[in-house]
């Protein structure tokens, strides 16, 4: 594979000639089976060759190889030419340690306290409190976050834990300008200690340390597109390229049956049911899955990528990755980044990042056209119709017709 790689015999032998040139070698192997072009293998592997040697200059061996030693190369590295191509190829090779077994993972690590404590909290969620994977995620990061600049690495204690410690994290969020993160970090710490109180680990007192924030639902509008935006939006898509297809696909699955990003990167090919024209959509984070009846325009857009576009790949994810790993299921980033993307070529539209006003789209389009809000909710996954009626808040045009006149006249 290195000979591949480089053009040059010499650069070729320097890299066999290192002290652990034959995992640099594996490194070029497996980079090639992820996708990556031969240039970008060239630059990861030089990247991984001067590590090796660094870690020979020290006496360590690749067995020794964590995050603490790839920080510590990468600070002496900081400022060299090709810093990015070197970083990249550390990391990578680590990642190809871990999967041979070299080194252990994370996982495999004795987990700290904080750690063991935060697994206990995300089994409570997961079993107890039913939260989908996305909602257990951001929970735990707020109580990780608070254990930890709490007791750093210290024994944890929950009896010791304080009013000031409450007020000091939350603070921390304002203070570091995250304002948006203030009431979530809040709201999270608040279930958390809940929990705690529950498991009889600190006083029901506590909870009541963390400050509340006014918060009104439903106060904002939701970012809607206008039917020529949506129309501008389509166009945006290169429809004569691999990647341009199926993104136009996975965005025409957002805006007209109103799929999150992670419901369409979980697409496979045996969701669709092509004789009776419906498509079929695991259960995401409301956990309930749905059979929806498949658009033409949708159908056609994916018959025409599964044509003309798909790479060929034993995955039966419908959408797959063109860039490395190559052959294998697009993640939620990918089918954001396509939006992004989009976005930038509407007016109007410059500057969004998520997904959600494709949704939120899709459903203002089926009320505008008469749907009833149960409908709009068994179409989205909802399983509240509470979460559904803000849908009903853009509708102008029904607004307009049972609004009152404006009165005429003065005041007397």
């Amino acid at each position: 594979m290195l000979d591949q790689c480089f053009r040059r015999p010499r650069s070729v032998a320097r890299v066999r000639a290192g002290p652990f040139g034959q995992a640099v070698e594996q490194l070029a192997a497996y980079l090639h089976e992820r996708g990556h072009a031969f240039k970008v293998i060239q630059g990861y592997v030089r990247g991984a060759d001067r590590f090796t040697r660094w870690l020979a200059a020290k006496g360590m061996s690749l067995g020794t190889v964590d995050e603490r030693l790839c920080q510590a190369f990468l600070r002496s590295r900081i400022g060299r030419m090709r810093y990015r191509f070197t970083e990249r190829g550390v990391w990578l090779f680590l990642r190809m340690l871990r999967v041979q077994g070299i080194v252990p993972t994370p996982s495999d690590e004795p987990p700290s306290a904080v750690n063991r404590l935060v697994a206990e909290y995300d089994a409570y969620l997961r079993d107890v409190a039913g939260l989908a994977p996305a909602s257990r995620v951001s929970r735990t990061r707020f109580a990780r976050e608070f254990l930890q600049s709490v007791f750093g690495d210290a024994p944890i204690r929950t009896e010791c834990l304080q009013a000031k410690h409450v007020h000091a994290f939350v603070a921390g969020f304002g203070q570091a300008g995250c304002f948006a993160s203030v009431p979530v970090a809040a709201s999270a710490l608040r279930r958390f200690l809940r929990w705690l109180q529950l498991q009889g680990r600190c006083l029901a007192s506590l909870i009541l340390a963390v400050p509340s924030f006014r918060t009104h639902r439903h106060a904002s509008l939701p970012k809607v597109l206008t039917d020529f935006q949506v129309r501008s939006l389509l166009k945006a898509f290169d429809r004569f390229t691999s990647v341009g297809r199926r993104d136009y696909a996975m965005i025409l699955c957002q805006v007209d049956l109103g799929l999150r990003a992670s419901e369409v990167a979980a697409l496979m090919l045996d969701d669709i049911d092509w004789r009776n024209g419906t498509i079929q959509i695991a259960a995401g984070k409301s956990g309930r899955g749905r059979l929806l009846p498949l658009p033409k325009r949708v159908g056609g857009a994916i018959v025409d990528y599964l044509k003309r576009g798909r790479p060929a790949t034993a995955c039966r994810s419908l959408f797959i990755r063109f860039t490395m790993p190559a052959g294998t299921p697009v993640s939620c980033a990918v089918v954001r980044r396509a939006a992004r993307r989009a976005y930038a070529k509407v007016e109007g539209c410059h500057g969004w990042t998520g997904t959600h006003p494709l949704r939120h789209t899709a459903a203002t389009r089926m009320h505008r056209r008469g749907a009833s809000l149960k409908h709009i909710a068994d179409v989205l996954g909802h399983r509240c119709l509470d979460t559904t009626a803000i849908y009903a808040k853009v509708n102008l045009e029904q607004l307009a017709a049972v609004a009152l006149p404006w009165p005429k006249g003065g005041a007397s």
